[in-house]
């Protein structure tokens, strides 16, 4: 990522930049003063970088407990007339769905920007929803950049926005604009004259949304949106026009992929309509570019949202104009464009013979995703699986952070995977639906955190019997490494009071609770069947927590510390190749000799956990002198 001082460059100078670290710099310029956010995958860095320039700059920011939390911060800041932002993946805005709908019927301000960054793949997402449908579902203006320096812009302008016409506004980013990098010309930074003082007029009959009050102002959030649709049509989208009776109407990062195919030859007649503002359409553009051409192709990541549209609104003018996208089948109904996809399209389109050869790179080997060396996770995996075999099976549900990696083989470590709690709420399900098997659900500590408090009340209240184990390493791992409430560290680097998990589970009328080192797996073992034995007997739930620091973590702390750790190694006089120590834990620190056949260890992958000297059974892997 950019260093504070990139992100902070001057007035007038050019920097590369992350698309996310360009929303940031935009935000930046636009004045904000408060930022609250949850971490996710595609939209972290957003976050992180204001994070690393707030104390300089005198602006708040906050990791939040989740992304509801995230956006009521922000959304009370905006009401109170500052200007505020959230960042989010597209998942976290489901979770911000109730306030945000309610929020357009109060409207705000100062300014409200929520910066969703889809997984449109999707990549590290359970699934691939398209924000844009849930900007309409709320009533509130979406705008869609296509390219970093795009995204700087876009970002200042979307603060504007908001202010102007007292909405939310969202900013919806997609992998290749959040993630790529390109040159961003750098504003001007207007602190500290853009601070403004909060202050709150009390004003019931907009505030107090009880139904008479959405009745009111459901006429004036739809004045606001012809509005925002009025504004859209000038001075927002751009035409290129080259001539020729083809168009293409683009949005967000298949804009560059359409003005990359327009370079071929064959296809320089094709005029262009680059479409930034995505809800509500902005018609006047949009019908001067369809009354011009016969053919338009429309290109938009994920759903065919614009093409639906587009073509309403060209049958309602009239229009005799063809419209293309995914719904006709010239352009695929799953995962990312690209460059050759959209250019494969426009020939076909155009009854082109493609004179471009496009290379085949040929069969890739898979990759599958692993836990890392030394993951306190695989000793967790490992004590929970080798119960449930001494005990002829079980049902382990699994939540949403890195330990989904333990799905993978050898591990098969889970059975569930669904979103953010869900492990402990779907045991829930399972303990009432009378699965007679053990359950157990596994949930990080961020998630738990996040969502995994309310199903564990409903879970004692409602008496239902599983075991949930708490999988605490410390951190929010899989997203980069953000402080949660459980590390006692703010998102500026503060601390602060940290949750005690122990006092928390006891406060909430845990009976049954066990904190251990997962390495030690003996006890780890014995805590676990202890948990099932006294829900047999109890009918109630029960909560182990595995305690121990990301493996990542505890390694950049032992280098900072100047720690050097001696590695174990493996004894081929003593090994008999079972490979117990590959084919349970799954550790990437263990390769096979290709000489020998047998397992050998790579030092510089090791983190030294030990897990692999606890479970050989010849006592073949150890310590020099042992």
């Amino acid at each position: 990522m950019a260093s504070k001082e990139v992100l902070l460059s001057d007035d007038g100078t050019t920097e590369i930049l992350m698309g996310n670290e360009a929303v940031a710099r935009g935000a930046l310029e636009a004045g904000v003063q408060l930022v609250a956010s949850y971490p996710g995958t595609p939209s972290t860095e957003i976050t992180i970088a204001l994070s690393r320039v707030a104390k300089k700059l005198g602006i708040y920011v906050e990791w939040s407990i989740n992304e509801m939390v995230a956006f009521e911060v922000a959304y009370g800041a905006a009401l109170t007339g500052l200007r505020s932002m959230c960042g989010t993946k597209h998942l976290g805005l489901n979770w911000k769905l109730d306030p945000l709908v309610v929020s357009a019927y109060t409207g705000v301000n100062g300014s409200l920007v929520i910066a969703v960054a889809d997984d449109t793949h999707p990549h590290s997402s359970q699934n691939a929803a398209d924000t844009r449908y849930l900007a309409k579902y709320a009533n509130v203006p979406c705008i869609e950049p296509t390219s970093p320096m795009d995204a700087k812009e876009i970002t200042k302008r979307a603060f504007e926005l908001s202010e102007k016409v007292s909405l939310p506004v969202i900013v919806r980013l997609t992998p290749r604009v959040a993630h790529g990098r390109g040159i961003v010309k750098m504003g001007k930074l207007p602190y500290p004259e853009a601070f403004r003082e909060a202050k709150f007029e009390k004003d019931p009959r907009r505030y107090v949304v009880i139904a008479s009050t959405a009745r009111r102002r459901k006429p004036w959030l739809n004045e606001r949106i012809d509005k925002v649709k009025e504004i859209f049509s000038e001075g927002w989208n751009e035409t290129i026009e080259n001539g020729g009776e083809f168009g293409v109407i683009a949005s967000g990062v298949t804009y560059l992929y359409a003005t990359e195919a327009v370079r071929n030859s064959k296809l320089k007649d094709i005029d262009l309509l680059k479409l930034i503002t995505v809800n509500p359409l902005p018609e006047k553009p949009i019908v001067e570019f369809l009354r011009d051409h016969k053919k338009v192709l429309v290109l938009e990541e994920n759903e065919p949202i614009l093409e639906r549209e587009i073509r309403s609104l060209a049958q309602m003018k009239g229009f005799n104009t063809r419209i293309y996208g995914r719904d006709s089948g010239h352009i695929p109904r799953a995962y990312e464009l690209n460059g050759d996809i959209v250019n494969e399209a426009l020939l076909n389109i155009m009854g082109i013979t493609n004179p471009i050869v496009v290379h085949n790179p040929g069969d890739v080997n898979r990759r599958i995703p692993y836990l890392c060396a030394g993951c306190p996770h695989r000793a967790s995996y490992y004590a929970i699986k080798r119960v449930l075999k001494k005990r002829g099976g079980g049902i382990v549900l699994g939540d949403r952070g890195c330990y989904n990696q333990g799905v993978h083989p050898p591990i098969r470590g889970i059975d569930t995977c669904i979103c953010m709690g869900a492990s402990i709420g779907l045991a829930n399900g399972f303990s009432h639906a009378g699965i007679k098997e053990p359950i157990i659900a596994v949930i990080g500590d961020s998630t738990f955190m996040h969502a995994g408090i309310p199903p564990l009340i409903n879970a004692l209240y409602n008496k239902a019997k599983f075991l949930a184990v708490i999988f605490n390493n410390s951190i929010t791992a899989m997203t980069g490494h953000e402080p949660s409430p459980l590390t006692g560290i703010t998102a500026l680097g503060e601390e602060t009071r940290k949750i005690d998990l122990h006092r928390l589970l006891k406060g909430i009328g845990i009976e049954y609770v066990k904190i251990l080192n997962p390495f030690y797996i003996k006890e780890a073992e014995e805590a676990i069947e202890e948990g099932l034995k006294y829900i047999e007997k109890e009918s109630k739930p029960a909560v182990v927590v595995f305690e121990y620091p990301c493996a990542i973590l505890e390694r950049r702390e032992r280098r900072a510390k100047g720690i050097k750790i001696e590695k174990p190694q493996i004894d081929w006089n003593k090994c008999v190749n079972c490979r117990i120590c590959i084919n349970q834990t799954g550790c990437p620190a263990l390769e096979i000799d290709e000489e020998t056949g047998k397992p050998y260890i790579i030092k510089e992958e090791c983190n030294a956990c030990d897990l692999c000297v606890k479970i050989c059974p010849t006592k073949a892997i150890g310590y020099r002198g042992e």
